[in-house]
């Protein structure tokens, strides 16, 4: 008995004609970065972990901002601020409802997905969270004159769950097949 070869299939779809041109070449979606769920798992988780502490500390006063309340670094000034409420909601709350569905949007199979939504929702919440960060920094730096750690750690989660959804979604990006 001769072995057998097997050739590729190809989906009619997938073929083009030399008339079509480069154009309209086949293109094959790249496959997901084994580090890309699990970061933004992680990061997301944390942020949410911070959200959850800054949240509490909102609405208790019973919970002491781990944070010091002299010179520069005043995390009470900061989070009790004009700055720290948008359309009366405190941004603690809009940092929380951020990274719980940031969590959500970095679960394996939320990446696995092939849904070309989750991609969108999932870059286009890393943007605004980005955009809303330096918002709040301006604030901090220029409105308020005080830093707040447990503010910072959150900043710098949204920044980095932006740059790993930035260069995971570029990373399964569809890629022309070579000809």
């Amino acid at each position: 008995m001769t072995p057998r070869t097997r050739t590729p299939r190809t989906p009619a779809a997938a073929t083009t004609s030399p008339a079509a041109g480069a154009a309209s070449a086949p293109v094959r979606p790249s496959s997901l970065p084994t580090w890309a769920a699990p970061a933004t798992l992680v990061t997301a988780a944390a942020g949410l972990a911070v959200s959850v502490y800054l949240t509490i500390a909102h609405y208790t006063q019973s919970v002491t901002l781990a944070c010091p309340a002299t010179g520069v670094v005043d995390c009470q000034k900061v989070t009790t601020s004009p700055e720290s409420m948008l359309l009366g909601i405190p941004v603690a709350v809009l940092g929380l409802a951020f990274f719980a569905a940031m969590t959500a949007l970095g679960l394996p199979a939320t990446w696995r997905a092939r849904a070309p939504w989750l991609r969108t929702a999932r870059l286009a919440l890393s943007i605004l969270g980005v955009c809303f960060v330096a918002r709040l920094v301006y604030a901090e730096l220029f409105e308020i004159d005080a830093i707040c750690l447990w503010c910072t750690v959150v900043h710098v989660l949204a920044v980095a769950l932006f740059a790993i959804t930035a260069l995971a979604t570029a990373a399964t990006a569809a890629i022309p097949d070579p000809a």
